[in-house]
């Protein structure tokens, strides 16, 4: 039995020797040192845990209107995303993408301006603005004769009656245009052309003058027309010129171009086209002057006013050319006087 545990004894020893000798060649030098000489296996720590990755903060959502970079939203309309599709489509059906019910970008448009008044609404206007002035003047002509009132009856105080009248009839015309044009408007005075004009002014202004002295200066030769009725209202002195300039280079400038141009020719225009509409309006504020003799430089005049409007985009424009016009004209008469 001795013989037979002898290997196995044998064996175990040769172990512990070859554990012994990796222990001194492990820690030779702390034996060297004095340490011990049994052989004992040293700590050794862990490996380190690798360093946590950098902080990265979550990716931003893109917000409506980040969606298209550059792109701006018109005010009040905000761009969205279309929504995610549907599940995909039962077995047999192609797969169709659902109709999109977001707007897309090129069809965002701010809301649309309500529509402008037509012919029928000028039409009311004038029929309401001119008619009773119309029927007036037809009933005072029948009773009355140009030999009933001289020259020397017109006073300053005729005058200023003059100017109280014409100022109540240019009211009433200011009416009938609200009434048939800008009641329900939300922008009144831009509706009727009270805005900034285009750099065009500098020409339109004077070319439209020059057209229409021709035409003014060609009638005379032709017609040898009298002046008109509204000069035998204002006697030939200071006080009478002061009034005659307030009535002719104030007064009708403003109240004519806003009820002619701003409300009948637009109108007109609106449904017919600015030629059309410069025509008929032309035509009624020739004959709102009540002189047959002068139809044609009027009516030339209003085409011209009516013109410039059109194409400055702005009523202030025809405003101070009817001011130029009739201005030039009080100068000849206070000159001639």
């Amino acid at each position: 039995m001795a013989d037979e545990r002898r290997p196995e004894e044998q064996r175990a020893s040769e172990r512990t020797e070859e554990a012994e000798a990796g222990g001194d060649a492990a820690g030779g030098g702390d034996r060297g040192a004095g340490g011990s000489a049994t052989a004992t296996p040293r700590y050794r720590a862990p490996a380190p845990y690798p360093p946590p990755a950098p902080y990265a903060p979550a990716p931003r959502l893109p917000a409506p209107n980040d969606a298209v970079p550059g792109y701006v939203p018109p005010a009040g309309r905000v761009w969205a995303p279309p929504a995610p599709p549907a599940a995909g489509p039962p077995a047999g059906r192609s797969a169709v993408a659902p109709p999109s019910t977001v707007t897309p970008l090129h069809a965002l448009r701010p809301t649309a301006p309500r529509p402008s008044w037509g012919w029928k609404q000028s039409l009311w206007g004038l029929l309401l603005g001119m008619g009773p002035f119309m029927f007036l003047y037809a009933a005072t002509y029948s009773l009355t004769s140009d030999a009933d009132v001289g020259v020397e009856e017109v006073t300053a105080a005729t005058a200023l009656i003059f100017l109280f009248s014409a100022a109540i009839g240019y009211g009433w015309q200011l009416f009938a245009a609200w009434l048939f044009s800008v009641r329900s408007a939300d922008h009144k005075l831009r509706a009727w052309g009270f805005r900034r004009p285009t750099a065009a002014i500098f020409w339109t202004i004077p070319l439209a003058l020059v057209a229409a002295y021709i035409v003014s200066y060609a009638n005379d030769l032709v017609f040898n027309p009298p002046d008109q009725d509204i000069v035998d209202a204002f006697p030939p002195s200071a006080a009478g010129i002061a009034l005659f300039a307030v009535v002719a280079v104030v007064m009708a400038p403003l109240f004519e171009e806003l009820y002619f141009r701003g409300f009948v020719f637009k109108g007109f225009a609106n449904s017919w086209g600015w030629v059309w509409g410069a025509v008929v309006s032309g035509a009624v504020f020739s004959l709102a002057h009540l002189q047959l003799t002068l139809f044609v430089p009027l009516f030339v005049l209003g085409f011209a006013l009516a013109w410039v409007y059109q194409r400055t985009g702005s009523l202030w424009t025809s405003i101070a050319m009817h001011a130029i016009f009739n201005g030039l004209a009080v100068i000849a008469w206070a000159l001639t006087r």
